[in-house]
């Protein structure tokens, strides 16, 4: 039950970029297999915000695919679908591919050029020395260091984090060594340099070129600040200055921890400067912003969307780490932050009334009414404040509710293992299948993971705590020194919530003995950290013992852990009654 943490990009269109898209996904089809409306998310994550859905046995073109999540196009805007829901109708094989970098042929050290979960990659000096990009190798480390102009890259065999100028981004697939070559995800390398690469289904060509001029797109409008701010570089060791708000323009130099620079305006959250005698971008998140000695953070000018029956408002988050959390009382919502600024809605949302912003001690309050029939759900992010508002949905009997899902352990912490089974597999087995049958109800559910990654105990408390959850749940398969042990038990505890964390636990229990048939070994309370720091009713379930023979065959099961999230569905509905 220990963990790793779970990460809220701080970079999140850096993280988009350096990803790696797939190439085969631009003339990839999948169709819609989840059993209900699939949510369409802004970012690959469940605690994204929805900005659409699709009815099953929708067709939908898949542009590129990053873990678990398929990036679609849904209305003129990009969103992600998780790649559970998806059956994929075509995808390119490794069969004959070719790859040219600036128009001439690249000729691999290896017999066939792989493609992994729809990446293609290539031995790194191959590429590197037809980019003209000076690259190492360390053997000792089996480690690949690539530099061009101010630009370095470092890659790890079997490592799926690589550094780009002192920042760790993830990278899939991981390098790794084929035909005594060591190969690199061909688009994550070029990109990371700026090149632009493409993918040609038909033909299944991949053209890495030096990049030219940066394509135009649409970008938010700016804004000017109010006074004469400077920006410290404080949250890298080196900091790309680009010549548009984005990471897709051309980065013109760096800017080393400590600099200083003069701040005139803001799209997005890149604040505009001047570099060199010309206007140019950095990512606000790196900096501290100051007016004379005073430390400034701001919320600043907000968007607001509607995508099917969501509105969302969004504020960009300026000038470091800006701290919010919200609470609410029936239909009335509040927001605290520490921005000593907020940028006003500039048009009526909605579902919402009342909206106001007014001053405390160390920030901003913001406060609005929900209108009758709607409900409101707000996020926190490292880069964003968001809110969600929607109809609620009549005849669903957990509308509304917000529910946090936590499959125990994953990434390098497998859990109990014994049988043939990981705990960390078959919980987040459980897992998908309980969020699914909760959003069917009309649930608002959150996932702790909803991969294999590896979150800290802690970092599954925060989520809970971001998000406000009204209950937490975390699911868990069992292990002991003695074959013989087995059965199914629950655990509460009693530091908050107490009553209703008793009660939550003893409504799932009953449900899990009555479907599951296993021995009831009781509802308990344990001294776990998930369910000691949540504020919420939480419970942590054992559904059974992987070290017990009969146990394990059971667990390995669909119609088991089919029956667990039945389990906990009908324990909530019994719960919310």
């Amino acid at each position: 039950m220990s963990g790793k943490r779970i990460f809220i990009a701080v970079f999140i269109i850096a993280c988009t970029l350096f990803l790696g898209a797939t190439y085969a996904a631009a003339a990839s089809e999948g169709t819609v297999t989840s059993g209900s409306t699939l949510n369409v998310r802004a970012e690959p994550s469940t605690t994204s915000e929805r900005i659409g859905s699709l009815q099953p046995g929708a067709t939908v073109t898949i542009i590129r695919t990053s873990g678990d999540w398929h990036q679609i196009q849904l209305q003129g805007r990009n969103g992600y679908v998780h790649k559970d829901y998806i059956t994929v109708k075509s995808s390119a094989s490794a069969n004959d591919i070719s790859i040219y970098v600036n128009n001439q042929k690249l000729e691999p050290t290896i017999s066939k050029v792989p493609m992994e979960n729809n990446h293609v990659l290539v031995p790194f000096r191959v590429i590197g020395e037809a980019l003209g990009i000076d690259v190492k190798w360390q053997q000792q480390i089996k480690q690949v260091t690539a530099r061009e102009g101010g630009t370095e890259v470092i890659l790890t065999v079997n490592k799926e984090e690589a550094k780009v100028n002192g920042q760790t981004l993830q990278v899939s697939p991981a390098p790794k060594i084929i035909e005594n070559s060591t190969v690199i995800p061909l688009r994550f390398f070029a990109e990371a340099f700026g090149k632009d690469v493409s993918w040609n289904q038909a033909t299944k060509e991949v053209r890495v070129n030096s990049s030219t001029a940066a394509p135009p797109v649409q970008q938010p409008p700016e804004t000017d600040v109010k006074g004469a701010y400077s920006g410290q570089v404080s949250r890298a060791d080196s900091l790309q200055v680009r010549t548009g708000p984005g990471t897709q323009y051309e980065s013109i130099g760096q800017l080393s921890k400590g600099a200083r620079v003069e701040v005139s305006g803001f799209s997005d959250r890149w604040a505009k400067i001047s570099f060199n005698g010309r206007e140019a971008y950095v990512h606000s998140y790196y900096l501290d912003l100051y007016a004379g000695n005073q430390q400034q953070k701001m919320l600043g000018q907000p968007t607001i969307s509607e995508v099917s029956n969501t509105t969302t408002v969004t504020w960009p988050k300026i000038g470091g780490t800006v701290a919010s959390s919200h609470s609410q009382s029936g239909n009335k919502v509040t927001i605290q932050t520490d921005a000593v600024e907020v940028e006003q809605l500039t048009r009526a949302v909605k579902g919402v009334a009342d909206f106001a912003i007014s001053n405390q001690s160390n920030g901003k309050t913001i406060t609005f009414t929900v209108s009758d029939g709607y409900q409101a759900a707000v996020s926190h992010t490292t880069g964003e404040l968001i809110i969600n508002v929607t109809p609620k949905v009549a005849g669903k009997p957990l509308s509304g509710k917000k529910i946090v899902i936590d499959p125990g352990h994953g990434g390098s912490d497998p859990g109990a293992t014994a049988n043939g089974l990981q705990e960390k597999e078959l919980v987040l087995d459980v897992g998908l299948r309980t969020e699914k049958l909760l959003r069917e109800a009309g649930a608002n559910v959150i996932m702790t993971r909803d991969a294999d990654v590896y979150p800290s105990l802690s970092d599954r408390v925060k989520v809970a705590h971001d998000v406000n959850a009204e209950v937490f749940i975390s699911i868990h398969a069992n292990a002991a020194g003695s074959e013989a042990a087995k059965g199914t038990e629950t655990y509460w505890y009693a530091t908050y919530s107490a009553a209703n964390s008793e009660k939550l636990a003893n409504s799932i229990h009953k449900r899990l003995i009555a479907h599951l048939g296993t021995t009831d070994r009781g509802v308990k309370q344990g001294n776990f950290q998930v369910i000691r720091e949540t504020r919420m009713p939480s419970v942590l379930l054992e559904l059974g013992f992987i070290t017990n023979p009969s146990e394990a065959e059971l667990l390995k099961k669909d119609s088991f852990r089919q029956s667990s999230a039945q389990a906990i569905y009908e324990g909530l509905l019994d719960y919310y009654k």
